[in-house]
């Protein structure tokens, strides 16, 4: 195994760390505000898609207008893509590829976490 690949291979482990915590803030943040939403209007832990998410992260900020679990979970999930960029730029894949991936995704994440 050569060096790039350790190093990659060391990367995509940081990938699923910092996914692990992110999942565990969302889980938090799904405790947070159920405790103040009605019985009939409650996240439930399993099952996510992105209309869920987008509607957790709109009452938590609804909520919690100083809250940070919200943008904890983003700066998670902007660290694990720099991760993922980085180990995917390591492997092998071209510039382009790699700009174009790293920036879509940064556009998305700055969409749901941190566009205020």
């Amino acid at each position: 195994m050569t060096l790039r690949m350790a190093a990659a291979l060391v990367l995509l482990l940081c990938v699923g760390g910092f996914g692990l915590a992110g999942t565990l803030t969302g889980f938090a943040m799904v405790d947070a505000v159920n405790a103040k939403l009605p019985e009939d209007e409650r996240f439930q832990h399993l099952g996510w898609y992105l209309t869920k998410t987008l509607r957790l992260h709109r009452e938590y900020r609804r909520l919690y207008p100083i809250g940070t679990l919200l943008r904890r979970q983003g700066v998670l999930a902007m660290a694990m893509l720099v991760c993922l960029v980085l180990a995917i730029s390591l492997v092998g894949f071209g510039l382009p590829a790699v700009a174009v991936f790293g920036g879509a995704s940064a556009f998305m994440l700055w969409l749901m976490y941190f566009r205020g």
